[in-house]
């Protein structure tokens, strides 16, 4: 036996390792036949076998080593706002009066996603944001196409007026992807665009105005004096607020066009008290001013003590910051955490509520395929909005069932569907165009 330092070792003593040693003599030529010669060359022998068999060693133990996690799936989806957006412009008495601050609810969509992060090791998939700004409506859907055919992007909230989602479906008509709208109102949306790409997580015109009229009903408060701006928006505000009426049975006692200023030649226009001054009573004063400059007029400029709903006073919106039920102050102080003190809105709740949908539909199939999530997305299944009644998707207008909130500026009087106001099915389907009442039937 040869030990690693060259040396010949042999159980059977001296004469055995002096016959070991001559034998390699007669193996070897002269010149390399040399004792000292053979120990030196089998020292090398040897460690260079040491070091192959080290080799091979560390080798196996590579192989034998586990591999490496692959890369967890990832959910991305796409943020798309439009930059100069004049719906988030601060709303202004005048150049230095600031009435209302309004901002992009990007901080609700991020919001979602922070939430969704501990449910990262069970659901084996990350959700990340894409934040996407265009300069005008018209770049919303060639930035949505690139998105989708350069990321694989299947779910997009998006921050844009009425105007950009007709060419948006039709760019998106037949691809695997969801948008969501968290910030037009527009009935025309749910009506006549009605495309199967589309849901709709902002209340409709129509949704607010029936919560609207459902109070004013409870409360008796069934006769209103309706003023209207002089916007289309306005106009459109106060069509769907005549067909609520007409849907709960209120009534319309007058309905008078106003102007903002102070031109005297135009008084009977710009004046709170002319303008409410009518021949017969009514229990309360609906306005439409989405300038809001006429509107911050109004309150107490009545010439009956009679109380304002609309664009101020008593007010229908999808959030409010005071809303205390159903874990609502959990995700306001999420919220303001994360948007530096910002109060928590309705497009940041709509914005926020499509996100979680997406995440709640990937943990509940426990899937990142796309159309396991949209028809779970889709389904009957509900999803905890905070405002009590769980929010679902409609299959006939995707418009999300939800409650909606009527506030004045500094508390929530009552959250509708307004007890009292049935419905066969689903109380929330009291708001908004019901399954026969819309042209758009998606199912």
């Amino acid at each position: 036996m040869i030990s690693a330092n060259g040396r010949v070792r042999c159980e059977h003593g001296t004469s055995s390792r002096n016959e070991y040693w001559a034998r390699l003599r007669r193996l070897l030529p002269p010149a390399q036949a040399e004792e000292g010669t053979l120990r030196r060359g089998l020292r090398a022998l040897l460690s260079g076998a040491t070091v192959a068999s080290f080799t091979t060693a560390a080798l196996a133990q590579v192989a034998q080593a586990p591999p490496q996690p692959a890369p967890q799936p990832r959910v991305t989806i796409g943020f798309v706002e439009i930059e100069g957006d004049p719906r988030h412009e601060p709303v202004r008495g005048y150049e230095r009066l600031i009435l209302k601050t309004r901002e992009h609810p990007f901080a609700g969509a991020q919001v979602a996603v922070d939430e969704a992060r501990p449910l990262t090791r069970v659901l084996q998939a990350e959700f990340a944001l894409e934040r996407i700004t265009v300069k005008s409506a018209e770049a919303v859907a060639p930035a949505v196409r690139q998105a989708i055919e350069a990321h694989n992007i299947h779910f997009f909230v998006l921050d844009a007026p009425a105007e950009a989602f007709r060419p948006l479906v039709a760019a998106v008509r037949g691809r695997d992807v969801l948008l969501f709208n968290a910030t037009a109102p527009d009935d025309s949306l749910r009506r006549e665009v009605c495309a199967p790409e589309l849901v709709h997580t902002f209340p409709s015109l129509a949704m607010s105005m029936d919560a609207l009229v459902q109070l004013l009903a409870a409360r008796k408060w069934r006769d209103v004096l309706a003023l209207q701006g002089p916007l289309p928006a306005d106009a459109a505000t106060t069509r769907a607020f005549e067909a609520s009426a007409k849907k709960f049975g209120a009534r319309i006692v007058a309905r008078r066009e106003f102007k903002a200023g102070t031109d005297p030649r135009e008084r009977e226009k710009n004046d709170p008290l002319l303008l409410t001054a009518l021949g017969r009573d009514y229990d309360a004063v609906f306005i439409a001013d989405d300038e809001f400059d006429f509107a911050r007029q109004l309150p107490y400029q009545t010439v009956r003590p009679r109380p304002v709903v609309g664009s101020i006073g008593l007010e229908p919106v999808a959030w409010h910051w005071t809303w205390e039920h159903h874990g609502a102050p959990q995700i306001n102080t999420r919220f303001q955490k994360a948007a530096e003190g910002r109060r928590m809105d309705a497009m940041d709740w709509a914005a926020w509520v499509a996100v979680k949908m997406v995440v709640q539909s990937t943990l509940r199939t426990r899937s990142t395929d796309f159309q396991k999530q949209r028809q779970y997305l889709l389904g009957e299944a509900g999803f905890d909005g905070y405002k009590g009644l769980a929010v679902s998707v409609r299959p006939w207008d995707h418009q999300l069932r939800q409650a909606v909130l009527l506030a004045t500026p500094y508390s929530v009087a009552a959250s509708a569907p307004i007890e009292g106001f049935l419905h066969k099915s689903n109380t929330l389907d009291t708001l908004g165009d019901d399954q026969t009442e819309t042209p758009c039937h998606l199912k």
